[in-house]
């Protein structure tokens, strides 16, 4: 495994973990509107791929964003894309269950926690910011190996393609429908550095 490789996971991961908890940035969006940041993408893979493709030539407004994230991931009764991977699991559908708790443990190991209290552990934006938090301990030289590939197993994987497939099939902008792409491009990558 190479800390190029690490940094890679790591830089995509912090791109993409911060649109599912919130509408991008005014930076953020344009940065993923802009044809030479786009080229800059630090993964090369299909998926990767197919979701550049769909962000190029893409203007989406804030508002537009604002509603899709919205719709998306909160919810107006409930969200399009449950973001938590506690209800895939839960025989209630409920938020918040051991899933999480289990969760918040895998994230003390490496001595994270999730920055932003109004969102249960286990939502799949703070996974994704859990990745790249063993992304930069791998690239800083620790043995963090092991725990992202126990972590991938045990939570992100298990759930992130049903969130993918839903957000693929309600997304009406050009970064919510990019972003399924995004993120399988980032989980296969992830999973490359650790094998």
């Amino acid at each position: 495994m190479s800390k190029e490789s690490a940094q890679r996971v790591l830089t995509a991961a912090l791109v993409i973990s911060p649109l599912y908890l919130a509408a991008p940035s005014r930076g953020l969006r344009e940065n993923l509107q802009n044809p030479t940041m786009l080229e800059a993408w630090p993964l090369a893979d299909a998926s990767s791929a197919r979701g550049l493709a769909a962000l190029n030539g893409g203007a989406d407004t804030a508002e537009q964003l604002a509603h899709d994230h919205l719709y998306l991931y909160t919810g107006v009764s409930a969200p399009l894309a449950q973001p938590y991977e506690s209800p895939y699991f839960s025989g209630d559908g409920l938020v918040m269950d051991e899933r999480a708790a289990q969760v918040r443990a895998a994230y003390a190991r490496l001595g994270f926690r999730a920055p932003d209290p109004r969102y249960p552990d286990d939502h799949i934006g703070l996974e994704i910011a859990f990745l790249a938090e063993c992304a930069r301990a791998i690239n800083n030289g620790q043995d963090a190996a092991p725990l992202l590939r126990e972590f991938l197993d045990d939570h992100l994987a298990t759930f992130a393609p049903q969130v993918c497939a839903a957000t693929r099939s309600h997304a009406s902008t050009a970064i919510y429908r990019a972003l399924p792409d995004l993120t399988e491009g980032l989980i296969a990558s992830a999973y490359d550095l650790v094998s």
